[in-house]
């Protein structure tokens, strides 16, 4: 038989002999009884919390001053109808007018009778202690002949002359706390017996669980590896959607993040369910990045398409393809904005609460090749994420029918949302690797255009000076009309790439705050020096300014050469014919 301990506090001393004649009839508590009214019981109780009580029980405004103190469930003893009789029958046979005084928890069903009775009875009750003056002032102008009270009105009673008797609770009202309590008490072993299983459930399953407040005090985690980013990813994500889908990717190892949001009662709770899965090696993912929703907006928010704010000019277009519902083919010329055309149609798709990941066609290896083909953790074979395959003119004609072929059986668009890009041919026609996708998988082509088609060039170097003066915290320059004329006439081969390094240059050399002709034409000309590397799509990162001495442009070869590898020195060495010292003494330089 399970037992269960229980405190009874009891207000003056008759409650005590009843309690004790009758806790033998229930075994199942071990039941500890003090007496103490009000303050005094509060003490008697709070002496006696290291002995773990399971629930405690008392009356009227003790058991009221218990309850809004401890934390423990507190059960209260009434004053019956048939306590109320049998104190009338006792104190006041004649049937004279009566007073009942006392804290209104405990007064209940005495309110009951008086409603429905003929009794000459009025009832006095408070709330607080400190009402009790004011009650006992009415009630003496009442003029009663009997006055039946609690243990702690009836001292105040005497205090004034008056001949008040105490209304007891009996017998029966102190087996219905004890049945009561007892209950409360079996209720709560079930509940938390059921709260050890599920516990015990979760901690079986495969995937880890972390539980937060809304105001992110973390409550329950059984997250076997401590990893403080896992949980400041968690945490940064409380606000938001439901049903949100995240992902951190450290080394070797990706956890895939579900959280759940759902109110108990007033409160709101946070559940994060975590699944991680490990690489075979470090290359395996090399040229494969999962991002979350507030890291693609951070990339949009600082580049140079949003600073001019070039969205403007697609909206429509971005609008078309989410729309449609199938895959996007993304195409136009270098530096166009793909890339953050592709994080639009994330961002402003319905799939921002899942993961935005990146197969980036130029960087993938031959193990990584091999884990987007072959892996059950390739985002191939994921489900509700936006998959951006970027720059398939890069993948020879074998893998990009192999990847067409793969997406076609696996039915990974119909499962996620895939974005094509690739850059046009250099007589601006599509090329051939794209057209491939855009005929066996139905896409949805979309072409990024050109800067020099914008409305005005003007308001896109406004836009974009402004912005690099608010993130120096710097005055934006004054760029002169004829400056304005050669960046306004210049035909922008590389788009935003080349508009944004010209115009840093020209910022960086102008003097006194003003941009002038001459700064311009200085930019432009070192811009027509730069050529790019083979190894990748033409980019920012894989130019070479060749207006600088050798030993640098040597540098910058082998870095990207290097990079093109995966970090493998020893491939690149052998690619370039020169030593791994050689390598490893040039990028030594570089830092």
């Amino acid at each position: 038989m399970e037992t269960y301990s229980a405190l009874l506090v009891s207000p003056y001393p008759e409650l005590v002999k009843v309690a004790e004649s009758v806790a033998g009839d229930y075994p199942e508590l071990d039941l500890t009884i003090h007496e103490g009214d009000l303050s005094e019981g509060l003490a008697a109780a709070l002496g006696s919390m290291d002995s773990g009580y399971d629930v405690i029980i008392s009356r009227g405004g003790t058991a009221q001053m218990l309850e809004d103190e401890l934390s423990i469930p507190v059960i209260e003893i009434d004053v019956s109808a048939a306590d109320l009789l049998e104190a009338l029958a006792l104190y006041n046979p004649g049937g004279a007018r009566t007073a009942v005084v006392g804290f209104s928890n405990a007064l209940e069903a005495v309110r009951q009778v008086a409603d429905f009775s003929d009794f000459d009875l009025d009832i006095f009750d408070v709330d607080f202690e400190d009402e009790l003056p004011l009650v006992l002032y009415d009630m003496l102008e009442g003029d009663y002949e009997v006055v039946l009270c609690d243990n702690f009105s009836q001292s105040a009673c005497a205090a004034r002359g008056l001949d008040a008797h105490l209304l007891a609770s009996g017998e029966q009202s102190v087996r219905k706390a004890l049945r009561a309590a007892l209950l409360l008490c079996q209720q709560m072993g079930e509940i938390t017996s059921q709260n050890h299983v599920l516990w015990q459930v979760i901690r079986s399953l495969p995937s880890k669980v972390a539980l937060f407040t809304a105001e992110g005090r973390l409550v329950y985690a059984n997250l076997s590896e401590h990893r403080p980013d896992l949980l400041s990813l968690m945490r940064a994500h409380l606000d938001g959607t439901d049903d949100e889908r995240l992902v951190l990717q450290r080394g070797r190892r990706t956890y895939r993040v579900s959280k759940t949001v759902f109110q108990q009662g007033p409160d709101t709770y946070v559940s994060f369910s975590v699944m991680s899965s490990s690489a075979p090696t470090n290359d395996s993912l090399l040229g494969i990045e999962r991002r979350n929703r507030d890291e693609v907006e951070r990339s949009y928010r600082e580049s140079t398409f949003s600073a001019v704010r070039a969205e403007e000019d697609i909206a429509p277009a971005i609008v078309a393809a989410v729309r449609s519902g199938r895959p996007v083919a993304l195409e136009g010329e270098v530096g166009t904005g793909k890339n953050r055309i592709a994080e639009l149609l994330y961002l402003r798709g319905t799939w921002g609460s899942r993961p935005f990941v990146t197969i980036d066609c130029p960087l993938l290896t031959e193990r990584s090749w091999d884990h987007l083909m072959n892996s059950p953790n390739s985002p191939l074979y994921g489900e509700g994420e936006t998959l951006w395959v970027k720059a398939v003119h890069a993948l020879p004609p074998i893998r990009a029918q192999r990847l067409v072929s793969v997406m076609r059986q696996t039915g990974a668009c119909e499962r996620n949302h895939v974005i094509f890009s690739a850059n046009d041919n250099l007589d601006a026609t599509e090329p051939g690797a794209i057209a491939v996708f855009v005929e066996h998988l139905h896409c949805h082509v979309l072409t990024a255009p050109p800067l020099r088609r914008r409305r005005t060039i003007r308001q896109a170097v406004r836009l974009f000076l402004d912005r690099e003066a608010q993130r120096m915290r710097a005055e934006p320059p004054f760029v002169t009309d004829e400056a304005m004329e050669l960046l306004a006439a210049h035909p922008w081969p590389r788009n935003y790439i080349e508009l944004r390094q010209v115009l840093q240059r020209a910022a960086a050399t102008a003097e006194g705050g003003v941009v002038r002709a001459g700064d311009v034409r200085e930019a432009l000309d070192r811009e027509g020096t730069t050529r790019f590397s083979s190894l990748d799509t033409p980019s920012a990162a894989s130019s070479i300014d060749l207006l600088r001495p050798l030993r640098a442009i040597e540098r910058d070869v082998v870095r990207m050469v290097v990079e093109k590898y995966g970090g493998n020195q020893t491939e690149a060495a052998r690619t370039l014919g020169i030593s791994r010292t050689t390598v490893w003494r040039l990028l030594r330089d570089e830092d």
